[in-house]
């Protein structure tokens, strides 16, 4: 695995430490950051600020996508992250022992949510640059692992800590992206220009508009983004419907004889099962699939996933719970790196960071359908829910059998012109 390691390009393994560390201290972060924020102004007023704040993220995606398709990604890498790190540098000073101003301190965190917004598809982007064909499975595989793992340490780390140094908190991540941001400037080289130079006439004239309006016309892309939008979005009802659920039907009881729980304590269990599966069971997983092909393993491991996220949102019986997402884990780990190839692909080479800014605005809608979820299903029954979920899934794997279909027939087409 090592070995493999060293022969990625080295701005690419780069990458990978820094988005290693700034994950860790960013998520001892934002999951507390609502709380912080409620326990100071309100939970009414932190509500909106949030909504606002998802929105300047996704304009700061949508503009980062476009401007690192011209200017190029390391460029807007640097930008973003010197944005990131001085406003959160900012906020520690609005927020430390001397000073509190939480109403500035939110304003800030619209500010740092737009740069944040900008930095992913430019530096997804330059990952999907470098990575050559065969090297996918492994990069992609080892940055999921590399998420989950910085996931872990973070909000654990926030859980115990945040609210009573939240100054030192909001200090450490502005100091660690600043950091970041001075890295990437001296060792880490341009990416843009490697694969094809995008500054001709055509690229050159384009707007915004007429940039995505590019992207929006591949049908086959937008297809898939609909596949993921319907298969992925399970994964979201676990903090929303399905915590709602497991708290009304599950009765508190003692887990394997020792550990009180309820169906809220149950949600907390479930994640922390299917974080220390993936972070410790990566390999193991990788060396059970190695046999099937790749297209193999990622449909039983997609519908893995949907079978099982849809008996999770029916059950309530801890044990059945806790076998159920160790199925679900076992599937994120088959599909997961094989979709990021896929999704490779998918994209046209100069378009790529446009193609991979609307790919992350995925996140919002699920959070979208998890929130129309809770609406709906206080006049539905479990089961109804559960089977309605259900074809959710299964129309989102029918149709990414489709665009898989259609892209393995085109690369056919490609080499069979190559050829003549």
């Amino acid at each position: 695995m090592m070995k493999t390691f060293s022969q990625l390009h080295i701005s690419l393994r780069i990458r990978m430490y820094l988005q290693f560390v700034t994950s860790i201290t960013s998520s001892a972060i934002i999951p507390y950051i609502s709380v912080y924020f409620s326990s100071l102004i309100g939970t009414t007023i932190t509500g909106v600020i949030v909504i606002i704040v998802i929105l300047s993220g996704i304009i700061g995606a949508l503009i980062g996508g476009y401007l690192s398709d011209r200017i190029g990604r390391r460029k807007m890498m640097i930008i973003a992250e010197l944005g990131v790190g001085i406003t959160y540098l900012v906020i520690a000073a609005f927020n430390s022992p001397w000073i509190n101003l939480p109403y500035i301190s939110a304003g800030l965190f619209m500010i740092n949510l737009f740069f944040n917004g900008m930095f992913f598809p430019a530096s997804t982007a330059m990952i999907h640059d470098l990575v050559l064909a065969e090297q996918r499975k492994f990069v992609f595989t080892a940055m999921y692992w590399l998420a989950n793992s910085a996931t872990a340490l973070g909000t654990i780390t926030g859980a115990f800590f945040f609210m009573d140094y939240h100054f030192y908190f909001f200090f450490s991540v502005g100091l660690v992206s600043i950091i970041s941001s001075f890295i990437t400037y001296l060792f880490i080289k341009e990416s843009l220009m490697k694969r094809h130079d995008i500054r001709n006439a055509h690229t050159s004239k384009s707007t915004i508009w007429s940039n995505y309006q590019y992207v929006w016309k591949d049908q086959t892309f937008m297809l898939y983004l609909l596949s993921c939008l319907l298969i992925f979005s399970l994964e979201n009802h676990l903090t929303n419907y399905i915590a709602i659920h497991l708290r009304d039907t599950m009765e508190d009881t003692i887990l394997f004889g020792i550990l009180p729980v309820n169906g809220i304590n149950m949600v907390g269990i479930l994640h922390a099962e299917n974080t220390i599966f993936v972070v410790f069971c990566v390999g193991m997983v990788t060396w059970m699939m190695k046999k099937l092909s790749d297209y193999k393993q990622y449909f039983i491991g997609m519908c893995l996933f949907v079978v099982s996220y849809c008996i999770l949102t029916y059950i309530s019986s801890p044990v059945w719970l806790i076998i159920i997402m160790l199925f679900i884990s076992i599937g994120e780990l088959m599909y997961v790196p094989i979709n990021q190839s896929i999704l490779a692909d998918l994209v046209n080479e100069n378009y790529r960071s446009s193609y991979l800014a609307l790919n992350g605005l995925i996140g919002q809608g699920q959070m979208i359908l998890a929130g129309l979820a809770i609406t709906i299903s206080s006049n539905l029954s479990d089961l109804t829910m559960s089977l309605g979920l259900f074809s959710f899934g299964i129309v989102g794997l029918l149709l990414m059998g489709y665009v898989v279909k259609k892209e393995t027939n085109s690369k056919k087409q490609v080499n069979i012109t190559e050829i003549i």
